[in-house]
């Protein structure tokens, strides 16, 4: 007789033959381009041509759209961050977007008083300026601050109230108290501090990217690509808005480019995915409850069913490949309802789920089918190693018994069985074999404890 193939060789046989049909289902990928990236590289192009067209015809109609784009995104970002702060694990994305909502307003008065609008009585350009530069202090502040709440809980009004405020006084002292520094000057260009102020929002770009790269592990991925991809665009968008000489340039022009890619970002990272992140959410769970057990977290009997599938099918295509099966039961633990009450009995059944789950390998697989009948799947294991198993399953489950108040006196009983690919029959096959053996061990344990009163001499 050929000597059995060890468990490990098994199971490494079935992972190589997984890894070698994946590779050749990649192998027959058509080599090129993502198509979605092509399509988005693509509008990407068209609307770079659209904005420089409609920059040459009409610059004010360009800017006026792209800042309203920028003011919708940052408004939705705030509105999104709110509804969802209830269900979010930190308050960085209630904090960005509370923000952003004072980033939105004062953006919006920067429309209003750019050159050429005609909104508001103002006698020179250098007002739109000074509002976009409040604006960039208060985007700025948003992401020098952002850090700080990755695992901290914040006053939620109170910071809103605080971006309100701070809005409410730069907007004062722009249009009404007039003490707000002076940014641009026509026929000059910029002033000093408008240059320095857009130097001193880079900084703050990448002293903020530093501070969250340092705390990337307890950042959602998603987000905290987005944070980067938005403050490296932010850094060349405040970068060419220090070179700009006529409000109505190229280096305007490109300064706002990027801008729009930094909101384009946190349109596609933040607003779009939060859209959808519930819904997945709620389709996860909903497909986690499909196969999991309510109560002890393990596998259910569909669940079950589903590895025991994928496992015969890997057997199949090994040589020497095998499935065991231990079907466990608890014996007397209807006395446990019936004498401490179902919620204890609840009690017992997780505690012996855990056992169950220390007593085995990480590819095995723990099932509850219902009651207190369990059911461990042992990918690759012949009988001598699934009764290794059981053993160990008998010793934890007595060890725990004697030092329970309320498990004493219960005892498992636990059948084996092996599939193999020339075993007749599949899954139902393979679990009533199992279930038989459980209840020939059963019926051993009454033989052997049972008594028989003495009859007359």
């Amino acid at each position: 007789m050929a000597a059995p193939i060890p468990r490990i060789m098994v199971r490494l046989a079935s992972r190589t033959s997984t890894m070698m049909r994946t590779m050749q289902s990649r192998e027959r990928r058509p080599v090129g381009m993502d198509s979605r990236l092509a399509l988005k590289l693509a509008l990407a192009a068209a609307g770079l041509a659209v904005s420089f067209w409609v920059a040459q015809v009409n610059y004010l109609l360009f800017h006026t759209a792209v800042e309203n784009f920028s003011v919708i995104v940052a408004a939705l970002t705030c509105v999104l961050a709110m509804a969802s702060s209830r269900y979010a694990a930190s308050d960085l994305l209630l904090f960005i977007g509370q923000a952003h909502a004072a980033v939105a307003i004062m953006d919006f008065l920067h429309i209003m008083a750019y050159k050429g609008m005609c909104v508001l009585p103002l006698p020179s350009p250098d007002t739109a300026t000074q509002l976009w530069v409040a604006g960039r202090y208060l985007w700025a502040s948003m992401f020098l601050l952002a850090p700080v709440f990755v695992r901290r809980r914040l006053p939620r009004n109170a910071v809103l109230a605080a971006y309100m405020a701070a809005t409410v006084a730069l907007a004062w002292a722009i249009l009404h108290a007039g003490v707000f520094p002076p940014c641009f000057v026509e026929g000059l260009g910029l002033t000093p501090f408008k240059i320095i102020s857009e130097y001193m929002v880079i900084a703050s770009a990448v002293a903020g990217s530093l501070l969250l790269q340092r705390r990337r592990d307890q950042i959602d991925a998603a987000l905290y690509k987005v944070l980067m991809a938005a403050a490296a665009a932010t850094v060349v968008s405040e970068f060419c808005f220090t070179m700009y000489y006529d409000v109505y340039g190229s280096a305007n022009f490109l300064g706002h480019i990027f801008k729009v890619m930094a909101y384009c970002f946190l349109l596609q990272g933040v607003v779009l995915r939060g859209l959808h992140t519930p819904y997945d959410s709620i389709f996860a769970e909903l497909q986690r409850s499909a196969v999991r057990d309510s109560l002890t977290g393990l596998y259910n009997r569909y669940g079950f069913v589903q590895a025991v599938q994928r496992e015969m099918a890997a057997a199949a295509n090994n040589p020497g490949g095998s499935v065991g099966a231990l079907m466990a039961d608890l014996d007397k633990f209807k006395r446990v309802n019936d004498a401490f009450g179902h919620l204890a009995g609840d009690s017992v059944l997780r505690q012996f789920a855990r056992i169950l789950t220390a007593s085995v390998g990480p590819d095995d697989t723990v099932a509850r089918l219902g009651g207190d009948e369990f059911v461990v799947l042992l990918p690759g294991a012949d009988a001598n190693e699934a009764l290794a198993v059981a053993d160990t399953v008998k010793r934890q489950t007595r060890a725990w018994t004697q030092g329970s108040r309320i498990a004493a006196g219960l005892d498992v009983s636990i059948g084996m069985a092996v599939w193999t690919p020339d075993t007749e029959g599949g899954i139902d096959a393979l679990l009533r074999a199992a279930d038989e053996a459980m209840y020939q061990e059963k019926e051993l344990k009454r033989a052997s404890t049972a008594v028989t009163s003495p009859g007359p001499s």
